[in-house]
């Protein structure tokens, strides 16, 4: 007998993503009502993407594709909830006021599994052993909570739930658990699951629930690149789920060497899907460094610098800036995006170049009053025009500093966003999008670059982690590795402990 679940793994850059959205357009051609249909994803992004490419082929709205969800966001709606029951970034802060807590920040986790995330480590496990459906004492006695008092964790757990009972608010596992035990179940043909490897205990358990009267069951991911176990993620439920299975067996990213290479490092995981794989023809390379200076990043093409942690990070970004590279970091420019607007609409002014009102605001927003500006710039308030030149800043709106170079006339900028944008400019322009970007190698999953530098240091925590169980180190290593289209870039540890390539 056939099985109704089909499960497609996809190696890095094999297209996984958009096979799985063929696989919806067939259905839809084939005539499945789109409300028969559940597209179930890990963060809104994905979800989004398929609903909206569903919508623009077969001339849909979006009210015919309703489960085109997060699974969140899908039990959310099929339990009726208002945003007003869910607890938000502010009720997080007010408990943690009310409990003498230090949240730190607090990340919104519903375009990250569903996982508000915040610096509080006894929140966090709170969470997790729901994640995994584990008794929080049993969670505590099974992890490397070295520091972390039992007791202390119980208060939490008690404060935390004591809160939301005054309040009247559920969180994002709350809302999972309440839909396990009373959500309805839609009439549903077919059920799509993407990135199913980064799936918790508790989300398998409602994927179960929505997909039991189900014709077809598509499960889309790959396990070697399940790299959020310690965020929950039930890796080997994926491993051992049956079902009919579909390898993509040609990459579109990574050269034929970085695949070997990938290869011998994802060969060490010790319960994995076997799979075979390919990649392109392009020609490529990989190289090892003994030190970080070693790598070229002024190289042509785009580029990705990976590291375990973001602290290992630090050193790299100190030594970029004084090179005055461009670059984001964590997806984000180290300097404002208003700022480097700013500076370039400045120079367009003292060019003699007609200027847009907005990027004058912007220019207006780092000058002090007397020294800059005079009290005249307020009546851009109340301007009627949308774009502007010197000559008339300078006679009607209190200019001060015509002719003058940005980082004199900016006199509200700080000394050390300056010395960077100098820096900068002794480059050439400060003004394109950055082809350098940062990130830890959780960051850049699903990202890539023609070349990659990799960090191979660990953390303390990492390393332990690593000599109990070698999985999910190797795990990460692979998926950094992966994000290099042509040229991989291998720094040797710089520490005692490292993962060694």
């Amino acid at each position: 007998m056939q099985s109704k679940t089909k499960i497609i793994l996809g190696p890095p850059g094999t297209g996984k993503t958009h096979t799985l959205l063929n696989r919806v357009e067939e259905e839809l051609a084939r005539g499945t009502p789109p409300d028969r249909i559940a597209f179930l994803a890990f963060t809104k992004k994905a979800a989004t993407e398929a609903r909206d490419r569903a919508m623009k082929k077969f001339d849909l709205e979006e009210q015919h594709l309703p489960y085109f969800r997060t699974l969140h966001s899908f039990a959310f709606h099929q339990l009726g909830l208002t945003k007003a029951e869910v607890m938000s970034r502010d009720n997080y802060k007010e408990f943690a006021q009310s409990f003498g807590m230090d949240l730190g920040s607090v990340t919104d986790g519903n375009d990250s599994g569903g996982v508000f995330t915040t610096d509080n480590m006894l929140i966090n496990e709170v969470n997790l052993s729901r994640m995994k459906c584990m008794e929080l004492e049993h969670h505590y006695n099974h992890s490397n909570l070295q520091d972390v008092s039992w007791h202390a964790l119980l208060r939490a757990q008690r404060s935390l739930e004591e809160f939301k009972k005054k309040k009247e608010i559920f969180d994002f596992t709350d809302m999972i658990e309440l839909y396990l035990e009373s959500g309805p179940v839609p009439k549903l043909d077919v059920v799509f699951i993407d990135e199913a490897q980064d799936l918790c205990a508790l989300q398998w358990r409602m994927v179960d629930k929505i997909s039991q009267n189900a014709k077809k069951i598509y499960v889309c991911g790959d396990d070697d690149q399940a790299i959020y176990t310690w965020a929950g993620a039930d890796v080997r439920h994926f491993i051992k789920l049956p079902g009919e299975v579909e390898t993509l067996k040609q990459s579109f990213r990574c050269s034929s060497v970085i695949q070997n290479l990938s290869g011998r490092i994802i060969n060490r995981v010790k319960f994995r899907r076997a799979k075979q794989w390919k990649g392109t023809d392009r020609a490529g390379f990989v190289q090892y460094h003994n030190y970080p200076e070693g790598v070229n990043l002024k190289e042509p093409g785009s580029w990705l610098v990976l590291a375990r942690t973001n602290y290992m990070l630090d050193e790299i970004e100190r030594d970029i800036r004084l090179q005055g590279m461009l670059y984001k970091r964590n997806n984000k420019l180290p300097v404002s995006t208003k700022l480097l607007n700013a500076v370039e609409a400045w120079k367009k002014l003292n060019r003699e170049e007609i200027v847009p009102l907005v990027d004058i605001k912007n220019i207006y927003s780092y000058m002090s009053s007397q020294i800059g500006i005079e009290r005249g710039h307020k009546n851009l308030r109340m301007a009627d025009k949308e774009e502007y030149e010197l000559e008339e800043l300078v006679m009607h709106h209190g200019l001060l500093m015509a002719g003058r170079p940005w980082d004199v006339a900016f006199d509200k900028v700080g000394n050390r966003d300056k010395e960077y944008l100098r820096a900068i400019e002794m480059r050439g322009s400060i003004s394109k999008d950055p082809q350098l970007h940062l990130s830890t190698i959780h960051g850049a999953k699903g990202g890539e670059a023609d070349n990659v530098m990799l960090l191979t240091d660990l953390s303390r925590k990492s390393q332990e982690a690593m000599e109990k169980d070698s999985d999910d180190e190797c795990r990460v290593f692979y998926v950094g590795a992966t994000r290099a289209r042509n040229q991989l870039h291998i720094v040797q540890p710089q520490r005692e402990g490292g993962f060694i390539i």
